[in-house]
């Protein structure tokens, strides 16, 4: 009797994961199907009236559908505390518009000639880019969740920089499928990050350039407490650790939308850094240099970053957090 039992139970356990498993695949699929018609009116349309439409969409998903609204003001709130509810209230806002105009243009990626876009991009800083690839050195490229990002790596792949993103696996595997086809069209390399260690430190040595984000939380294992908006802050060490390893440089790219809201300016800015000869304080203060540099501009621009993530989720003494 004990034997059938746990039969049955073994066979309800399966049950339910073949049911959820069909619930997720549904959701993805509807969640791609949706994502499509919406990029088929994007590759549509004039890319101008694209991103109008993509400040009215990010206006509906912070007053009317309040997707993660919660968690921005939050956020902000720690990171501004002098700043009135009204200042907060337009950041977050103008955060949702920002946001939804840098996922129309990776959208458009397939009908964007960025040799005419160009015209549209400013730069500020290639002399760090250019050191690197005249000397054939590997560089870490970091950058945040800031501004058009995806937009800044294939306009630096154009300009003839070997550079490859670094990419974690999205939820959605169709949706994923998509933004690495569509990266992939503007010639951006890939490097999953499942394969980071080995294709990181290859790419590297071959001279080439490897893109990384890292502002957002990395857990216990994966990250280093730096502080963040006076917080402390658990933080990606995967770039300080590559550059320290390789001994290349590290370099930030920030992409800052212009008033015309089609123009960029993109900046790169180096991060000068000696080692002490002691790793492990090396990637913490190597890892806080840069955080410092990201939270700088996040300063100055503060509707261009990504508060919609739980950035301090992880917390220094396993209190409880503050979502």
């Amino acid at each position: 009797m004990e034997i059938k039992l746990n039969k049955l139970d073994d066979l309800r356990k399966s049950g339910e994961k073949v049911a959820i498993f069909t619930i997720r695949n549904i959701k993805h699929t509807a969640e791609f199907s949706a994502l499509l018609v919406t990029n088929f009116f994007i590759l549509l349309l004039p890319l101008k009236f694209s991103l109008w439409a993509g400040r009215r969409l990010g206006s509906i998903a912070f007053h009317i559908l309040k997707i993660r609204r919660e968690v921005v003001i939050k956020n902000l709130r720690l990171a501004f505390p002098k700043k009135t509810n009204l200042e907060i209230f337009n950041i977050a806002e103008t955060t949702y518009k920002n946001f939804a105009m840098s996922m129309i243009e990776l959208l458009s990626f397939p009908k964007l000639r960025l040799r005419d876009f160009s015209k549209n991009i400013e730069f500020e800083g290639l002399e760090c880019l250019e050191h690197s690839l005249n000397n054939k050195e590997g560089m870490v490229l970091i950058a945040g969740h800031f501004g058009s990002w995806e937009l800044m790596g294939a306009v630096v792949r154009k300009k003839g920089y070997p550079i490859n993103f670094l990419v974690g696996k999205q939820h959605n595997i169709y949706v994923d499928n998509l933004l690495n086809f569509y990266r992939k069209l503007k010639n951006v390399g890939i490097i999953p990050l499942k394969m980071a260690l080995k294709s990181v430190i290859r790419a590297l040595k071959k001279g080439e350039f490897v893109a990384m984000l890292s502002d957002q939380d990395a857990g216990r294992r994966d990250g280093v407490f730096v502080n963040f908006f006076n917080k402390p802050a658990s933080t990606p060490k995967g770039p300080a650790v590559f550059a320290l390893h390789t001994d290349v440089p590290i370099v930030m790219g920030f992409c800052i939308r212009q008033p015309s809201k089609i123009k960029h300016k993109i900046k790169f800015v180096a991060v000068d850094f000696k080692k002490s000869g002691n790793n492990e304080k090396d990637i913490e203060l190597l890892t806080l240099k840069y955080t410092q540099i990201l939270e700088g501009f996040i300063k100055k621009y503060p509707d261009h970053w990504f508060w919609f993530h739980k950035r301090w989720k992880t917390t220094v003494d396993n209190t409880e957090n503050m979502y």
